[in-house]
């Protein structure tokens, strides 16, 4: 993979994810190409395939991260990354027929870990004992 094309991903993906992301990211995006080029029976470049897979597949699904509440709790546990690579596998099993299905059956999978996160924010932390605090 072209240097120019690891700092391109990570540009256009808004600096949600690092280097190591990239090689996923760009099978994603060549995946989306080559399914562009099978549609449209003509050659696209990286860049146009990039343009492409930002506005049709990455900001759809990033867009929902970062405006759903119960996304953005299951993110803090894990990583927006991390969210958004499953989301995407999901969503691509489906061929990103129906996003909206997709990320309910995903937060529906990932429930316990939001009860989870949200009794961890009001159950009071274990009280230190005198035997504890004494060096």
């Amino acid at each position: 993979m072209k240097a120019s094309y690891v700092t391109l991903i990570l540009n256009s993906t808004g600096g949600y994810f690092d280097k190591s992301d990239v090689p996923s990211l760009y099978v994603e995006i060549q995946s989306h190409r080559a399914e562009l080029e099978r549609t449209l029976s003509r050659q696209l470049t990286f860049h146009d395939a990039l343009f492409s897979w930002t506005e049709n597949i990455f900001s759809p699904i990033m867009n929902e991260i970062l405006s759903s509440l119960k996304l953005k709790l299951i993110a803090s546990q894990k990583s927006i990354s991390k969210v958004y690579f499953e989301l995407y596998e999901m969503a691509d099993e489906t061929g990103f027929r129906n996003l909206d299905e997709t990320i309910e059956s995903y937060i529906q999978e990932n429930e316990v870990s939001i009860l989870r996160f949200m009794f961890s924010l009001f159950h009071t932390k274990k009280r230190a004992t005198v035997e504890e605090i004494a060096i």
